[in-house]
């Protein structure tokens, strides 16, 4: 085969490395960005007794603009029912300088509070007494194993859609598989976490577990048909890269920029970890509106398929040929799997392509028939084998004058020259005659 021309090898390049690409760029903003150095923004933080709260808002403005968000509170049990309400992060009281707080919402924003309050009890001349009003699982020493937990149940779910594309099933038993595998995912973590003290017997979880992975892996398999050969970086775009930075769950949203705090309520997984948190630790306070927001990304998730299924019914109907698929020479055996044309991620329209199907005289379909096509000066473009429905498809020609060899065991070659045009040339049939020749000498011998 002759060398690929520069602009076919750029577009094969760019089809085949866009998505690491994107990868490489995505962990340095997403990643890098939020995690590199963990500072207060918009920390909402109560104090007891109106003047102190002004001094210490006006003293944090100065320090640190946009970073501590202050707001009064009567007493020490307003303290305590700001944190256990999930109004504030932290509370403090420079009566007798105790810090309120939750371990729960993870150690590293313990270890900022304490770094931000102990100078200020100090200089009022106390020793910072840290109060924990909702202490983390046992097994869960940072705070942090809720995340991990929730990690389980929001990757593989995209990583099921991706397998699931290419296999010989029907779109109701992907479907059915998705809601499986998300119900394994729930289950399975939620029993290793109980195991290893990282959460409490609350069985809810499992639920909330399940709502996380059919958010994900619906809404994943409905946006396939739309963003077609996208869908791997919209779907680890949406569901990673933007969702763990957001989650709170490693990091807490308090320490990360604005930008990722403004995603933390609307994404599936911050979604999750406030729920969850919700539930373990502060008695069910903020677990229902992120429930309902999985709730939310699962309906839409459901309507994507739903709407799709509807068009690609009304698109057969109009023309039956429309979602019918070719074996091509970059996957030889696609005839044997068994497509499904509603959910599968289309492949990106190729220019200068040439289609058709190599029957037999009889109209019967030549699968196994070899396809040649070479350049004027005899140089081989491509080689390729037809489907069982005798279909070949062939990309990225040159626009010139092409000429197509079609052969096949028994039968007499057929050769036609073709000028290849922008866009797909379909319906390029060939008709192979039996080999007359052939037969009588199978005959003598």
């Amino acid at each position: 085969m002759t060398e690929a021309q520069p602009s076919s090898l750029v577009r094969t390049l760019a089809s085949a490395l866009w998505f690491p690409m994107f990868f490489i760029v995505g962990f340095m903003v997403c990643y890098l960005l939020p995690f590199h150095a963990p500072a207060p923004h918009n920390m909402p933080v109560a104090v007891v007794g109106d003047q102190a709260a002004q001094h210490l808002d006006a003293a944090f403005a100065q320090a640190m603009p946009g970073g501590i968000d202050v707001t009064a509170v009567p007493d020490e049990q307003g303290a305590r029912d700001a944190i256990l309400q999930r109004q504030a992060v932290a509370a403090y009281d420079p009566a007798d300088g105790q810090l309120f707080y939750a371990k729960a919402n993870g150690s590293a924003l313990m270890m900022v509070l304490q770094q931000v309050f102990t100078p200020i009890a100090t200089a009022g001349g106390h020793h910072l007494a840290l109060v924990d009003l909702a202490a983390a699982a046992p097994g869960d020493v940072m705070g942090t194993g809720l995340f991990y937990i929730l990690l389980a149940m929001n990757i593989p779910p995209y990583i099921t859609v991706m397998m699931l594309l290419r296999a010989a099933l029907t779109t109701r038993q992907k479907l059915l598989a998705l809601a499986g595998v998300g119900a394994f995912a729930s289950v399975v973590c939620y029993f290793a976490a109980l195991s290893m003290d990282v959460i409490y017997n609350e069985p809810v979880l499992v639920l909330i577990g399940f709502l996380l992975t059919q958010a994900v892996a619906w809404t994943t398999f409905g946006l396939v048909p739309f963003v077609k050969q996208f869908i791997p970086g919209v779907a680890m775009g949406l569901f990673v890269l933007l969702s763990m930075p957001s989650s709170s769950g490693a990091i807490p949203k308090e320490l990360v920029p604005v930008f990722f705090q403004a995603l933390h309520r609307f994404l599936p997984l911050g979604q999750a970890v406030d729920s969850m948190r919700g539930v373990l630790y502060f008695n069910g306070a903020g677990a229902l509106p992120a429930v309902l927001g999985l709730v939310a990304w699962c309906a839409l998730g459901v309507l994507l398929v739903v709407f799709n299924q509807l068009r690609m019914k009304r698109k057969k109907a109009a023309d039956p040929e429309a979602v019918t698929t070719a074996g091509t020479y970059e996957h030889e055996d696609d005839s044997e799997v068994v497509v499904d044309p509603a959910i599968e991620a289309p492949r990106p329209k190729h220019h200068h392509t040439l289609a058709g199907t190599v029957r037999a005289a009889g109209g019967e379909p030549v699968p196994g028939a070899i396809v040649t096509v070479t350049d004027p000066t005899g140089g081989q473009l491509a080689h390729l084998v037809t489907s069982n429905s005798g279909e070949y498809e062939v990309h990225d020609l040159p626009r010139q004058y092409v000429t197509v060899v079609v052969s096949a065991s028994g039968m007499r070659p057929a050769v036609d020259r073709v000028a290849v045009r922008p866009g797909r040339i379909a319906g390029y049939d060939f008709v192979l005659e039996p080999d007359a020749r052939r037969h009588r000498m199978a005959g003598v011998l």
